[in-house]
């Protein structure tokens, strides 16, 4: 009896390992995304702020004069990211 609850015990030993490695991969993973999306944020929560700006800046509609200036460095940036996205594609399917 004692010998399944050692090897449960195990078991549950090794999952847990496995699930904080692949956690650890995907937040490196993320870290990195987002620095290539967003790249003079220096963290996470600086990366993430920006986002949220830039999607608060979409929904506000047209905007004329100087506020738009930001508008096209934002364009300039996905235009940026799209033109990556594809080269990583093309990259791949050799």
């Amino acid at each position: 009896m004692s010998f399944w609850i050692i090897l449960s015990w195990i078991f549950v030993i090794i999952l847990t390992v496995v699930n904080v490695v692949i956690f650890l991969k995907l937040k490196q993973a993320s870290e990195q995304m987002m620095k290539m999306a967003f790249p003079g944020a220096k963290n996470m929560n600086e990366a993430v702020a920006k986002m949220q700006q830039m999607m608060g800046g979409m929904n506000r509609g047209p905007v004329k004069g100087p506020a738009r200036a930001g508008g096209q460095q934002m364009d300039a940036q996905l235009r940026a990211a799209m033109d990556m996205l594809q080269q990583m594609q093309k990259g791949g399917k050799r």
